[in-house]
């Protein structure tokens, strides 16, 4: 599938999920839908986003860094549980040899949401009316993070996630970095078109 870092197929099975469709991908990710198959376990959802990050075809330095990237969107949701930022429920590894692209890949079983901003703001060539509420509640998500000791990285319309209620969530925490005193070290991975945007939006609040 173009664009996707990774690709799963339909019908593919890890953990108790059962992929159904694509939903989205970044430069390290790709994100798919999925249905529980078991009832067994209560505290997970009947569905959920499940993003794959690819550790196949890459180079040991190449796999470093997407290990890195992987335990640091998996440490922050483990240790964060705010309202405004998207619900890790676990963390799974594919066990494929038969597929060595999907074999070692780490899956992140996260809150499943309607669709994210970007999309939204797509539809529509003016604002959308409720734009002054989701942007208080963008700003509650920063503010949670940055609480907590976090700046968020790659804040952008895509990693905006509108829920089926209409509240917001903030989401892909991969280039999320950890406050130490006033300063935090960044990874050299963001989204070149908001860079500039993401560092006076994240020191201002």
């Amino acid at each position: 599938m173009n664009g996707f870092p990774l690709t799963v197929p339909t019908g593919y099975e890890v953990g108790d999920w059962t992929i159904e469709r694509p939903l989205g991908a970044g430069a390290f990710g790709s994100v798919y839908a999925a249905a529980r198959r078991t009832d067994g376990r209560d505290e997970l959802p009947s569905r959920a986003a499940l993003k794959f990050l690819p550790t196949g075809t890459h180079t040991p330095r190449q796999l470093r860094h997407l290990r890195d990237l992987a335990d640091r969107e998996v440490d922050l949701l483990r240790r964060l549980r705010s309202p405004r930022l998207i619900r890790l429920y676990e963390t799974l590894t594919v066990d494929d040899p038969a597929h060595p692209e999907l074999d070692g890949a780490t899956v992140l079983v996260l809150e499943e949401a309607e669709r994210p901003l970007q999309s939204l703001l797509s539809d529509t060539a003016a604002p959308p009316p409720s734009g002054p509420a989701l942007l208080v509640q963008i700003c509650e998500g920063l503010h949670q993070l940055h609480a907590a000791g976090w700046v968020h990285g790659d804040l952008k319309p895509g990693n905006v996630l509108l829920m089926k209620d209409g509240s917001v969530r903030l989401g892909d925490f991969s280039t999320a970095s950890e406050l130490e005193g006033t300063h935090a070290y960044a990874t050299g991975f963001a989204t070149p078109d908001y860079t500039r945007q993401l560092l006076w939006s994240e020191s201002a609040t």
